[in-house]
């Protein structure tokens, strides 16, 4: 495993478990101790994590996970937004999800271009709007841990629209499907699927492997997967099998 890609792995199980020993995160990564305590001591440097006797526990900011996120691998989420933008066609109704590669996709949408957007992240409506675009926004409950709306006020609003396209984002995709860490974003991301007649799933290579707690919705129920990297076998056999046109390694390409 490539030195980025472990690091990545080893803040993705800190955040999830919510604080690991050494020993735990050698075992499940497959490392020697001395391997992880380096590991530890840059991602420390770097704030992503907080070394402790011991082990590691979320950054201070772990309450924040969208701005550590929004930073993370910036110039691959860039060439997914890049190529995500050719998909949008004149006169579409299109459903942004949440998230930051949502975000620069949406910083992205020609001015000239004519669609109806809904979303349910503030910050995408900015973005959009400054090019002059119309927005509409789900309303529901704001987690500001995600930046974004959730819960029966937004699902409600999305049912009342039939959608041409949905841009989705993701926490996770692993060989069933693609997963999400909290419920209330898992149900959203449920209902955005089942209301609208295209998906196109938006997801850099971090996120590949990862089995969160939540399932938003099979590999089926996805038609694209625009990614920077190539797409890891353990995934793409389910992927593929479910007939997803698979367009990667756009940070190659841009």
């Amino acid at each position: 495993m490539l030195p980025k890609k472990r690091k990545q792995q080893i803040v993705d199980l800190v955040e999830d478990w919510n604080g690991c020993s050494v020993d735990e995160l050698a075992d499940k990564i497959e490392v020697s101790s001395a391997t992880i305590r380096r590991d530890l001591k840059e991602l420390e440097e770097q704030k992503l994590i907080e070394r402790t006797h011991g082990g590691a526990t979320p950054a201070i900011s772990h309450g924040k996970p969208y701005q550590r996120r929004q930073v993370q691998f910036i110039d691959q989420k860039r060439s997914i937004a890049k190529r995500a933008v050719k998909e949008i066609r004149e006169g579409q109704v299109i459903f942004f999800d949440s998230g930051s590669t949502l975000v620069e996709l949406a910083k992205r949408v020609p001015e000239s271009l004519s669609m109806t957007a809904v979303t349910r992240m503030p910050a995408i409506c900015y973005e959009l709007a400054k090019s002059d675009h119309e927005v509409a926004l789900t309303g529901g409950t704001y987690q500001k841990e995600d930046h974004s709306c959730v819960g029966p006020w937004a699902d409600n609003r999305v049912k009342q629209i039939n959608a041409d396209l949905l841009f989705l984002g993701t926490d996770g995709v692993d060989k069933d499907g693609v997963t999400a860490r909290d419920i209330q974003q898992s149900q959203i991301k449920r209902t955005l699927i089942d209301n609208a007649r295209r998906i196109i799933l938006l997801a850099d290579h971090s996120k590949f492997d990862k089995q969160h707690a939540y399932q938003s919705g099979l590999h089926s129920s996805i038609d694209v997967l625009i990614t920077d990297s190539t797409v890891p076998e353990s995934v793409r056999e389910g992927i593929s099998a479910a007939g997803v046109q698979i367009i990667e390694n756009t940070d190659e390409k841009s």
